[in-house]
Formats: C-alpha cells, sequence, structure tokens
C-alpha cells in the first residue's frame, strides 16, 4: 500500500471510486509550504482550468490522503492527464486525525500547462471539490470557496 494526496475533484470520493480506484482508507490531510491554485490551463478551452499547488512558504494545502495499492496509478494517471499535464512526486502530508507525517504520491502542474492567473472551473469540477469539504477544516473551505467561485 502507498499514500495519495488529493485537493481537487479527486477529494470527492464517490468521483474517485467511479474512476475504478479502490482506496483503503481516506482522511483529511495537509500539505505544509504549498498554496491551492486554478492554474493549469484546459487548452480546448482556455478559460477554464484545473487545480494545482504551487510553493508557499506562508500557506498550507488541504485536502484528502488515501492509501491506495500501486495498481491504481494507470487510473489516476490518466485522469491527470500524467505524464504531460500533471506530473507526480512524494511530498510529506500531515494526516489530521492521526497527527502522524506520510509521504504520499501527489499530482502538480507541469509548466507549460501553468499560467499566471486563476482560471474559471466547470460546475462538474465544482461540486466534485465541494463533495470533499468533509474533510476538510472550516477556514479552509470558506477561503477555497473564494477562489474555487
Amino acid at each position: 500500500m502507498t499514500y495519495f494526496f488529493t485537493y481537487g475533484s479527486l477529494m470527492d470520493l464517490d468521483f474517485v471510486t467511479s474512476l475504478g480506484v479502490q482506496y483503503k482508507s481516506a482522511c483529511s490531510g495537509v500539505l505544509m509550504g504549498y498554496e491551492f491554485k486554478i492554474n493549469v490551463q484546459d487548452k480546448s478551452n482556455p478559460r477554464f482550468g484545473y487545480a494545482n499547488i504551487v510553493k508557499n512558504i506562508n500557506t498550507s494545502v488541504e485536502g484528502v490522503l488515501m492509501e491506495i495499492t500501486q495498481m491504481e496509478f494507470p487510473l489516476l494517471d490518466s485522469y491527470e492527464g500524467y505524464p504531460q499535464m500533471y506530473s507526480r512526486s512524494k511530498m510529506q502530508i500531515i494526516s489530521k486525525n492521526m497527527n502522524k507525517i506520510h509521504t504520499a504520491w501527489v499530482y502538480t502542474g507541469n509548466l507549460n500547462f501553468i499560467i499566471a492567473r486563476n482560471l474559471c472551473l466547470t460546475p462538474f469540477q465544482k461540486k466534485r471539490i465541494n463533495n470533499g469539504f468533509r474533510f476538510l477544516s472550516k477556514e479552509y473551505q470558506i477561503n477555497l470557496l473564494r477562489i474555487i467561485k
């Protein structure tokens, strides 16, 4: 088993399951030193984009920490447009319920798809992110709603 951390539409566990991904467990997680953005541009509709994280030592990103098998990554990679649109690397995630640090795989946008401003989300993306709110603190939910409006 390995850990996977998500901060965008994959926080919707029903959606994750619909992709064919089977996770063993899921809990709230925090990635320190990063901030949430919607700056990975959709090449077919440049007004719209996808969630991403960028380094910022003053902030953190909340999301869902899942325990999965390595066999689940082809499904996740396909959804995330890996390796063209997103890269995947290991990062240190704090699980909020166990207050423990886990090394987890995290997707980040590739430079050739990133732009310098936040983009719009589709209604489906907004709904999937909202479906993951139960894993987020109230304060983070408020901040996230300002970004995804």
